[in-house]
């Protein structure tokens, strides 16, 4: 049936799978190119009232931050339930420093290390730089956690913090990963245009004469297909998941 349907409408099928391709590549790069903030492994959409929202599991999150003139206010929720955060950029010893407030009273008062190459992570030390908070890396395969556990710690909130402060949010995706598709997309892509070049590459020059491949050059020709198939949508899938740096 589906062989019939070509046959016949050929022409409009080719159009039509034209027409999908370009919608899904759109959709592709939306999504890629959403911006946000990643906190952990939950990536939180930035809304159009300015505020940024997401959810794992059965948690979701909603984020508030205000930029202020030497720091930022931040309101984090989980499901229901709200808290009030603010930090204040400061210096101690000649290094950069924060003083971190939850629901107007300071809790804590630390030096703000740069941490990781993307150059948007941090460490909390105290005076002697004994690390405080930033280690802590919550399991992404863990189902679900208390409440408790989903609001941020100090290296979190400085890290929005100098987000707002830049008005430089992350993305979603990881463009780089992109170009590890390109290479079983070439391989595929040369297959598909020259179904018989590895044939002739490969075993042209040990026979005399015409010869054609068998059926099963063409059955695991068609294996090696899907599998490249298989690849490029984990790349896809992959440069959606993991965040820049």
């Amino acid at each position: 049936m589906l062989t019939r349907i070509w046959q016949t409408y050929k022409r409009q099928c080719v159009i039509g799978g034209i027409a999908l391709a370009v919608i899904l590549i759109l959709v592709y790069f939306y999504f890629l190119f959403q911006t946000g903030i990643w906190y952990n492994d939950v990536f939180l959409v930035r809304q159009t009232d300015g505020s940024f929202q997401g959810a794992k599991d059965d948690a979701r999150f909603t984020l508030d931050i205000t930029r202020t003139e030497n720091g930022a206010q931040i309101a984090f929720s989980v499901n229901d339930e709200t808290r009030q955060y603010e930090v204040v950029q400061t210096e101690m010893n000649n290094h950069p420093a924060a003083q971190f407030y939850e629901d107007g009273a300071l809790v804590y008062e630390g030096l703000a290390l740069d941490h990781g190459a993307s150059g948007r992570s941090y460490l909390i030390a105290d005076e002697d730089f004994n690390l405080i908070d930033g280690l802590l890396v919550q399991s992404t395969w863990q189902k679900t956690r208390p409440a408790e556990e989903w609001f941020p710690g100090y290296s979190a909130q400085y890290r929005w913090t100098v987000i707002a402060q830049e008005d430089a949010y992350d993305i979603r995706g990881n463009p780089a990963i992109l170009v590890l598709a390109i290479i079983p997309a070439f391989f595929l892509g040369l297959d598909l245009r020259y179904p018989d070049l590895a044939f002739e590459l490969g075993y042209r020059r040990y026979v005399d004469g015409d010869c054609e491949p068998n059926a099963y050059y063409r059955f695991w020709q068609k294996i090696g297909r899907v599998i490249l198939a298989i690849l490029i949508a984990a790349c896809l899938v992959m440069s959606l998941t993991s965040r820049v740096g």
